[in-house]
């Protein structure tokens, strides 16, 4: 079964692209090429450490991740890295600690012009005050994120805020409204290869009817 914690949030994946080091001194480039293969490898490590459910290691290293990049004025990888740690703490049922790096990430991905993680954010934001029983806010930041991953072609995460966005109404006693959502996520779901995606929402639409 999946878990219904993490089934609700966008985890992103991402390309680093060479370091950008803006600091006093520019160190040389073998310097500069040491320091984009630690954020690489730092980088990987946090992200298998997130997949296979190990909150309290993957922290540790997002957290090197996050410092590194605070340091080289990387700020893409920055807001990654926040919502790397927003994840790892959902997952240690702490919504309202994911929930402030969540925060700190959204304006940074919104400088850096990286709209999946802008995307993200703004949905994991959702999902925590989801968990958090504040439902309006959820179907807020739900509806903020929706254009957001239509527009970065992500067919998997637009059909898991859709379905996101089902469970609000869902939860709020609005059952047709949240079918209609179920049944949109079903069709993008299906489109976009996630069996176990495509299953929760099959899931939450049998779960209306019953």
């Amino acid at each position: 079964m999946i878990n219904p914690l993490i089934s609700r949030l966008l985890i992103i994946t991402l390309c680093l692209t060479p370091v950008t080091l803006i600091v006093a001194s520019q160190p040389s480039s073998a310097e500069t090429k040491n320091i984009e293969t630690t954020l690489q490898r730092l980088t990987q490590e946090a992200k298998i450490q997130t997949e296979q459910g190990q909150p309290q290691q993957a922290i540790a290293t997002w957290q090197e991740v996050l410092d590194l990049a605070q340091q080289y004025n990387k700020q893409n990888l920055q807001a990654f890295a926040l919502v790397g740690l927003g994840l790892n703490y959902h997952e240690l049922k702490q919504p309202s600690t994911a929930l402030g790096y969540y925060q700190q990430a959204l304006p940074i991905a919104q400088r850096s012009g990286d709209r999946r993680v802008v995307g993200a954010a703004l949905n994991n934001m959702g999902a925590s005050y989801q968990s958090l029983g504040q439902y309006q806010e959820a179907l807020t930041y739900y509806q903020r994120a929706l254009p957001i991953t239509q527009q970065v072609d992500k067919p998997a995460d637009t059909a898991k805020t859709l379905n996101n966005m089902g469970e609000i109404y869902s939860l709020t006693g609005k059952m047709a409204t949240a079918l209609q959502y179920y049944q949109e996520a079903l069709y993008i779901a299906q489109k976009s290869g996630d069996p176990l995606l495509e299953q929760e929402i099959r899931n939450n639409i049998a779960a209306i009817g019953n």
